[in-house]
């Protein structure tokens, strides 16, 4: 079965709209129109109805009978316009006359005969005629019938109000096909990305023109294919810096395996050593990968438990003052005790470590590291302050990437996760990480975590 385009919905959506709309104007005009009709046509026979019993009454005063009213009853008009001929009755045709006692004199031929006794509910309606004070006869209004003129004013109504629907309908038709065809165009236009950003040509943009709905869908179209186009480049270059970092350790444990299998080096424990260090290496990355992994992914087993933050900040300072020293650079710890924060410490451990683990390497002998930590807000952040060379405007914002490295020739040392792990790791606590650095005066890096029950 074929399903019905966007387009051909949107326009027939517009058409029933409109034709319930102006159906319902339509039945509720003409019913409003006759209604009000009715009532005008009967207060003005009413009106109307007192002057003719006038003129009846001066009949009867010059000839003292009713013989020869009748005529008045049946006259017809013949009026010529351009558009033809028009018979209109005479007006004394919307009544009966009667007597006193209720019998027909005269009236329009079809609505009684003379002589015949309109019924009492008929009279109450009547209008009496005077002479001298004394009642002749009545005039009864008849039910019923409207003259040409009033049944083509009705008529007139009800087409002009029938053209009004017609005319609404087919201009709801036209607006609603220009409408679809404008709100269709930017979706096809879409529907065409899609499918090339699926057969993968991640490059494709849509061009935004237009600030409502549809433009702010395809602003956000955009959005999501940078953001592909940045994952699938940031998987390509991960699977590259992956294959470099295992390069490395593979080809010196292969190097030094083979040169055993030659006789070159002899199968000592000092020519071994290197291949265990190697292999050591190997599953340092290995396991960096597999948390960096499951944190990113949300399923980084933690272990919380309430500490004070500032309390593990200095044993962990403690811990590694001594290979501080041995690289001459010296720690200064300021904390602040007593903000007790719910966390996993061993992870937390990590994260500070792998920090300080930067800071000296690249602080000069003789330098100083500063550790502090405060509260801010409702946060107790921890800031970890060199002197080193710094870091330059252009790398500073991508530090926290997987195996990024500052200097580009990758000759530093690390693998080049320590920040990433421990970008992750702080976000899985709910916390946050960021740097700030000045070319020649250093780098600061901090972290904070949410302070429990603050």
């Amino acid at each position: 079965m074929r399903r019905m385009s966007f387009s051909w919905k949107l326009v027939g959506a517009m058409v029933a709209v409109v034709l319930v709309a102006v159906g319902g104007t339509y039945l509720f005009t003409t019913w409003g129109i006759h209604e009000r009709f009715d009532l005008y046509l009967a207060k003005t026979r009413e009106a109307h109805a007192k002057e003719v019993a006038e003129l009846l009454g001066v009949f009867w005063s010059k000839n003292r009978s009713w013989e020869g009213v009748e005529r008045f009853f049946t006259l017809k008009f013949v009026i010529e316009w351009p558009g033809g001929e028009l018979v209109q009755a005479s007006p004394m045709s919307l009544y009966a006359l009667v007597d006193t006692e209720g019998r027909v004199i005269a009236c329009q031929k079809g609505h009684g005969v003379p002589g015949d006794h309109l019924p009492p509910e008929r009279l109450r309606y009547s209008i009496p005629v005077e002479v001298d004070g004394k009642v002749v006869g009545a005039l009864v209004p008849l039910r019923g019938e409207l003259g040409p003129l009033e049944a083509g004013f009705l008529e007139s109504v009800r087409t002009a109000s029938f053209v009004g629907m017609a005319i609404g309908v087919a201009a709801a038709g036209i607006l609603g096909a220009m409408l679809a065809w404008q709100l269709s165009s930017p979706l096809r236009r879409l529907i065409k990305a899609t499918e090339r950003i699926a057969a993968g040509d991640l490059a494709h943009r849509v061009r935004v023109r237009a600030r409502d709905e549809l433009g702010k869908l395809a602003q956000a179209f955009n959005r999501m294919a940078e953001a592909l186009q940045r994952s699938e480049r940031a998987r390509r270059n991960l699977l590259a810096d992956i294959a470099h970092e295992l390069r490395t350790p593979l080809t010196v444990i292969q190097g030094n395996l083979e040169a055993m299998l030659d006789g070159i080096f002899p199968l000592t424990p000092e020519s071994l050593a290197p291949v265990y260090e190697e292999t050591l290496q190997l599953g340092k990355l290995v396991e960096d990968l597999r948390e960096l992994t499951l944190a990113e992914a949300g399923t980084l087993p933690l272990e919380l438990e309430e500490f004070d933050l500032g309390e593990l900040v200095e044993r962990v300072c403690e811990a590694i003052r001594p290979v501080a020293t041995e690289e001459g650079v010296e720690l200064e710890v300021e904390v602040q005790r007593g903000l007790p924060v719910e966390a996993d410490p061993k992870r937390i451990r990590q994260v500070l470590g792998n920090i300080l683990a930067n800071a000296i390497r690249y602080s000069p002998p003789e330098s100083t590291i500063a550790v502090s930590v405060r509260t801010e807000g409702a946060e107790a952040v921890v800031s970890v302050r060199d002197q080193g060379p710094g870091i330059t405007p252009e790398d500073l914002p991508h530090i926290f990437e997987r195996f990024y490295k500052v200097d580009r020739s990758r000759n530093e040392e690390g693998s080049g996760l320590g920040l990433a792990i421990a970008k992750a790791i702080v976000e899985a606590h709910g916390g946050r990480i960021w740097a700030e650095s000045t070319v020649g005066k250093g780098t600061t890096i901090s972290f904070s975590l949410p302070i429990k029950g603050f």
